[in-house]
């Protein structure tokens, strides 16, 4: 391909991209693709090839054998078959042969600065995620300015992470004592005006959507969802305690985490459940079919998104049966993250959790994996997500592949257990136009896999090399990586 080639074929990615997010997305957004493409546009940069590899494009759920990708910069600009090609000189060349080309893999909810909860989180968090091909991520509450920092430093590859989209605090009320909130990076909400006020300040702040929590109010989580929706910002996270989940869907929440809200709104005592007096027993007691068959057929109408987080609804759920003295992460961990932030937690949870039996628990997370199947078969649209790192030994990168495993358990076929974490979150940003697939002008975030993860859904953990934004991390990087992360997780206090 001729210098001029490349040329025209980056300019016109260029403008695809800025266009697509623009269109659906806050102008925010925009510039953070706009950063990774910036150190790119003044000249022709170096090219990496891949060639014999078997290319899987989930969105499309096709596979393509013996194919010569080439990634000119950030972007991918050609993919074609490897008979007769032709390697441009200069270019680095990885023999693909026997390997399986994906898509950069996006966790959907993760929170990487979360007050002083997780201290480490630049030299542990956001490389750990480069090591597991996660080249993207959906920061679900967190510190703005140590975010927007981060993200403009991995933009300019003075450190290594993936590309963020950030919520920045999350909308919460206080606790019952009424004086404190549950997590950190949250701003208190007291009223409807508060809420407008919030959502006001955070778009002025140039967060790219709003996520609220659980103890809001009814009337001031209904005041942020209209005032997002004016300041045209998407409105994501929990449930509310106080609020059904046909009213999120009535008020315009583009995603539901954790499958909040679902199993209570098929119980024929949701009245119970809102007014604070609802428990496990009577939950999995009290399901109605056609009441839930109902719900499932609005959230799949609406398309209305679930980020299901499995992977922390088993952790969390059998937190006592865990031996959390030996994990094989745990090389991983800072000694505070251990110690202090999940050990706080741990203690916070398990007196509710002890209250039901462990047959019980077990029951309910089987229930957990049959409505998610349920639900994909009706249509509603999925992600991957996991809740790192606040979830107790949900390790960022790592917890990600159980997640997509987790899907498959649940009737997910590996392709479409591939979707969640590639083509939809891509889907959801409304951006298919630049990334989430392998195909020229799409953003060059892209994992090499020895072993086939159509076979094999955990095949996703055995990675050859990562090429996040055009930047390229062989096996020895990775592992190299993975050795400062062990490093760095010794050296906080």
């Amino acid at each position: 391909m001729s210098e001029n080639n490349i040329s025209r074929s980056k300019n016109r990615a260029d403008a695809m991209l800025r266009g697509s997010l623009r269109a659906a997305f806050p102008l925010s957004v925009c510039l953070l693709f706009a950063l990774c493409a910036a150190a790119q546009t003044e000249k022709v940069p170096p090219q990496i090839v891949i060639t014999h590899v078997t290319v899987i494009n989930p969105g499309t759920s096709s596979v393509r054998p013996d194919t010569t990708v080439v990634i000119t910069g950030d972007r991918i600009t050609a993919v074609s078959g490897a008979a007769g090609f032709e390697v441009p000189k200069n270019a680095r060349v990885i023999d693909g042969r026997g390997q399986y080309l994906i898509p950069g893999l996006w966790d959907m909810h993760v929170h990487s600065a979360f007050g002083d909860w997780f201290p480490g989180g630049r030299d542990i968090i956001l490389p750990l995620f480069i090591a597991n091909g996660v080249t993207g991520v959906r920061d679900m509450g967190g510190d703005i300015s140590v975010l927007f920092a981060w993200r403009k430093q991995i933009a300019d590859r003075q450190i290594v992470g993936p590309r963020m989209i950030v919520s920045g605090p999350m909308l919460d009320g206080y606790l019952p004592d009424g004086k404190s909130l549950r997590f950190p990076s949250s701003i208190a909400i007291t009223t409807p005006e508060s809420a407008v006020t919030a959502v006001d300040s955070l778009k002025m702040q140039g967060v790219d959507f709003i996520k609220v929590q659980s103890e809001i109010s009814h009337d001031a989580y209904l005041a942020a969802a209209a005032e997002a929706h004016k300041q045209n910002l998407p409105i994501v996270g929990h449930v509310p305690t106080k609020v059904r989940l046909a009213e999120t869907v009535a008020a315009g929440q583009k995603s539901i985490e954790h499958l909040m809200g679902i199993f209570e709104g098929c119980s024929t005592e949701e009245d119970k459940f809102i007014s604070g007096q609802g428990d496990l027993k009577l939950m999995l007691s009290s399901y109605d079919q056609q009441k839930c068959d109902a719900l499932i057929a609005l959230l799949a109408k609406t398309q209305t998104w679930q980020v299901p987080t499995l992977a922390w609804q088993r952790g969390g759920t059998f937190l006592d049966q865990r031996d959390l003295k030996h994990q094989p992460l745990d090389k991983y961990v800072p000694a505070y993250w251990r110690d202090v932030t999940w050990r706080r937690f741990t203690d916070e949870m398990m007196p509710d959790l002890l209250k039901d039996p462990l047959a019980l628990r077990q029951e309910y997370f089987a229930r957990n994996l049959r409505m998610v199947g349920a639900m994909h078969r009706a249509g509603v649209p999925f992600m991957a997500g996991t809740d790192t790192a606040p979830g107790v030994y949900i390790i960022p990168g790592f917890s990600l592949h159980d997640e997509i495993a987790n899907f498959v358990e649940a009737g997910f076929t590996p392709m479409e257990a591939l979707q969640t974490a590639t083509s939809n979150p891509a889907k959801f940003f409304g951006v298919e136009g630049s990334f989430g697939s392998i195909e020229p002008g799409k953003a060059a975030d892209l994992v090499l896999l020895s072993a086939n993860p159509l076979d094999d859904s955990r095949n996703t953990q055995k990675i050859s090399c990562v090429i996040a934004n055009g930047r390229l991390f062989d096996r020895t990087a990775l592992d190299k990586i993975l050795a400062g992360v062990e490093a760095s997780a010794k050296q906080q206090k």
